[in-house]
């Protein structure tokens, strides 16, 4: 009977979107805000900036601050170096908080809070997916869990508390993927405007989503009549922002590209990591060797000079166009030398991507490794089962963002990495994986029902 009231008051709760939804909020708050607060348990400044910043995200963190301070004291003068490696809207957001008399604490709770909206997004996407499918049991309890799944995921909770770029970009693709699921459900305008909206700021805080409106006919073609109407849309949205940064660096840098940081992970992440699992060398004397290579391919003087292993980061905004690319050059020359070790270190960034947050400390790694192994399981049966009983809306929604990062990321770097890359597409892979743990549970529930019956007793004339 005690199973039966709490079943029962789960059943209640899901059924209440907006009860769900203050749960969902208030579980992911806490947690969040604790973390944040935990980080901040150390000396702050006299002025209130953060005095170190690697619990707070990574080295990293200085670069971005380092932006939002210049936007904050010239908002109109994109000259900064650093916007030739980063697009804007997350430094101007902290910018923002600047003008406004903040500083780095309330910018981290101001990140720390779009983490906690995260799964609030998540849950709405779930909401909508599975309350629209014909023959799923209890879908919104299946979508509670799905929020409150998102709200305790220890890769999101420990990015959300930071002031890397990621706590903005998780919630503006998090909200992508709910407007493009509410558009091919409904064909309203406003979802599709919306979705163009949040996928243009996705382009604006961090250039994994630059290639979003290229592969969004993969979703929308299959599932929309007149497909080439969202999708031009998409498209010139798309367009304009990667058009128009691309050209504030053909501006400044002298070579058309949306983010110049491309060509250097490419090389000083991707390639050197396939050179060094192949050859076994030190990474400091290939970083030194490929410094004097791009010299050379470029017809640079200073591959003659004296140079160390850390010159390799000079390359980061690469001064002049001949050294961009010859940072590609160089990179796809030892990719196709090295291309068994490429391929083999892919399998390396994909463990390092999907399955541990590094910052927590080592005894909660099986932890964390034991449940990404269920989430995905299920995850890999909720495709498989979408792609046979023909729910193509769940399956393209959310198989098509978590192949697209994966693909993006691992396309230029496997080393430097960990759940930190796959937090943008938590939200649709834990949404993939309530809907398959819901069809391996009606698989479960069928076949005991059928052993059941079998094992029942013949009836004797």
């Amino acid at each position: 009977m005690p199973a039966l009231s709490r079943t029962t008051l789960i059943q209640r709760l899901a059924s209440r979107p907006m009860l769900a939804m203050l749960l969902i909020f208030a579980l992911s708050a806490a947690l969040r805000f604790w973390l944040m607060a935990a980080r901040l348990d150390y000396t702050l400044t006299l002025t209130g900036e953060l005095s170190e910043f690697l619990r707070l995200g990574g080295s990293d963190v200085r670069g971005w601050l380092g932006m939002a301070r210049h936007i904050a004291g010239q908002p109109l003068d994109l000259s900064y170096w650093m916007m030739g490696i980063r697009p804007p809207l997350y430094p101007a957001t902290v910018a923002l908080v600047y003008r406004l008399g903040g500083g780095d604490v309330h910018a981290l709770a101001l990140q720390t809070l779009f983490g906690a909206l995260t799964p609030l997004v998540g849950y709405s996407t779930a909401h909508r997916l599975f309350t629209r499918i014909p023959g799923m049991k209890q879908p919104e309890v299946m979508a509670l869990l799905a929020g409150l799944i998102l709200a305790l995921d220890p890769g999101l909770v420990w990015i959300s508390a930071s002031l890397m770029a990621e706590p903005l970009f998780n919630l503006m693709m998090a909200l992508f993927v709910m407007c493009i699921t509410f558009y091919v459900l409904d064909r309203r305008w406003q979802d599709l405007a919306l979705a163009a909206l949040w996928m243009a700021l996705a382009m604006l805080t961090r250039p994994t989503a630059i290639y979003l409106w290229v592969v969004s006919p993969l979703i929308l073609i299959p599932l929309v009549r007149r497909w080439w109407r969202p999708t031009l849309a998409l498209a010139v949205v798309g367009l304009a922002v990667y058009a128009g940064w691309s050209a504030r660096n053909l501006y400044y840098n002298g070579y058309f590209t949306y983010s110049s940081h491309t060509n250097f992970t490419l090389l000083f992440y991707r390639a050197l990591s396939a050179e060094h699992l192949a050859t076994g060398r030190p990474t400091t004397d290939i970083q030194s060797e490929y410094v004097r290579l791009v010299y050379e391919e470029a017809g640079d003087p200073r591959a003659q000079e004296r140079i160390e292993p850390d010159d390799m980061w000079d390359f980061q905004r690469a001064e002049n166009a001949a050294l961009h690319s010859a940072l590609q050059i160089v990179a796809l020359d030892r990719l196709r030398r090295f291309w068994p070790y490429a391929l083999l270190g892919t399998g390396v960034g994909l463990w390092r991507m999907y399955m541990v947050t590094l910052a927590y400390p080592t005894w909660f790694w099986p932890v964390e490794i034991l449940y990404r192994l269920i989430l995905y399981g299920l995850a890999a049966w909720g495709g498989w089962q979408a792609f046979r009983r023909r729910d193509l809306t769940v399956l393209l929604v959310c198989a098509v963002p978590v192949l697209y990062v994966t693909a993006i990321t691992l396309g230029s770097q496997v080393s430097g990495m960990d759940t930190r890359m796959s937090s943008p597409i938590m939200p649709p892979l834990v949404v993939l994986a309530l809907y398959g743990g819901a069809r391996a549970f009606d698989t479960v529930q069928a076949a005991w029902q059928h052993r059941v019956r079998q094992s029942a007793p013949v009836p004797q004339d």
